[in-house]
């Protein structure tokens, strides 16, 4: 194993800690290890509160033999996620792929797929099921010293924005960041794509270096991004894919024995659910009313509502030769369809379920996918 910065980090603290209380550790039964968990959000909202389901759930999961504290965009930002969960800053992190997509190739495939599904309910467990069972992807994540525990889907992501935008021309000579697919449909309306950290949004925008932001509802309220906006265009985009919530540092994943590392997975399985359920109810609240994120929702024009729709159906075309040709999967257009037929196969599981009960939803994820990866082959 490479000797990466976090390992010798828990072994130093490990020391100091045996060394301060010498021999009375003998006296004294063992106690829970407290998992640092780290995201690039703060206050009240969904992906936040999934971070602490995931704490509580490892502790329940584990008899608490480990905890969590979960320290919302204090330990790590956004941008610092993947090195941070890697070198041990961290001990889980929710990681964006799409950050980092020279280290994660094969992962940005499914996160480019976000107009397969309305349904974040749907993409989540098809998402899930695809990752799995992808060496590839999990390879990726191993090559960074962390291990992958699954993702949550968001959204739909929509345009907010400082000018109003309704029509096409409106997109001409303005600055959006969007990355990826949301980048893609911001070319395609006729403007310019900026790639940049959702941490930095709130100053690029305030500063005039951008003219808006894809995103979803809920990031007006917990990156402050509805005080440098005053408008939404009411034209879903596409779902957000790639929220690797639960990432976790491989140092700790080795310390676990074989029945824990199934009560991570089983942990992550079910704050999944939890957290895509209650991001998606969150976000409705706010696009059925907008004040309360201080923003005026905009109707879109005929020929923005025309082009928003048709780039929903051709972008599926886009991500199998994009992912083939700069990205070099060759078989981009295998995996394109696999992951279309785990779509059409979570439209039917979802079906029979109360798609806003969280536990339901859980559940279902963990008896589909969750509680049949074997630990092993994540080690």
């Amino acid at each position: 194993m490479k000797n990466w910065p976090g390992k010798m980090l828990r072994g130093t603290i490990a020391a100091a800690c045996m060394a301060a209380i010498g021999g009375a550790a003998a006296a004294v039964p063992a106690q829970a290890e407290e998992l640092r968990i780290a995201i690039g959000l703060t206050g009240d909202n969904g992906l936040v509160r999934g971070m602490q389901k995931f704490a509580d759930n490892v502790a329940a999961n584990t008899d608490g033999a480990y905890t969590g504290k979960v320290f919302p965009n204090s330990l790590l930002n956004f941008a610092e996620a993947m090195t941070g969960v890697r070198d041990g800053i961290a001990d889980v992190a929710f990681v964006v792929p799409a950050y980092n997509r020279a280290e994660f190739p094969n992962s940005n495939l499914v996160v480019d797929m976000a107009t397969a599904s309305t349904d974040p309910v749907v993409m989540t467990g098809a998402a899930n099921e695809f990752m799995f069972s992808c060496a590839a992807c999990l390879k990726e994540y191993a090559n960074q010293n962390q291990v992958f525990l699954g993702l949550s889907s968001i959204g739909p992501y929509y345009l907010m924005s400082k000018p109003k935008v309704a029509t096409l021309d409106d997109f001409k000579a303005k600055k959006f960041r969007g990355f990826g697919p949301f980048g893609r449909w911001v070319e395609a309306m006729g403007a310019t794509p900026v790639v940049v950290s959702a941490n930095d949004v709130y100053e690029s925008i305030s500063q005039g270096q951008l003219d808006g932001n894809t995103h979803t509802m809920d990031v007006l309220k917990s990156l402050s991004i509805g005080e440098v906006t005053d408008y939404v265009l009411d034209a879903p985009i596409g779902l957000y894919i790639g929220n690797s919530l639960f990432n976790l540092n491989r140092d700790v994943w080795d310390e676990l024995s074989p029945e824990q590392k199934k009560q991570f997975l089983l942990a992550a399985g079910d704050a999944h659910g939890f957290t895509t359920v209650e991001y998606l109810a969150e976000n409705q609240r706010y696009l059925k009313d907008p004040s309360l994120v201080g923003v005026e929702l905009v109707e879109p024009s005929p020929e923005v509502a025309e082009a928003s729709a048709a780039f929903r159906k051709q972008d599926l075309e886009t991500v199998a030769a994009l992912n083939r040709d700069k990205y070099q999967i060759a078989d981009a257009e295998d995996q394109v369809q696999r992951m279309l037929g785990l779509v059409a196969k979570w439209e039917k599981l979802v079906a029979g379920i109360d798609k806003s009960d969280p536990k339901a939803v859980g559940e279902l994820y963990n008896s589909e996918i969750f509680s049949k990866v074997d630990p092993a082959s994540l080690d």
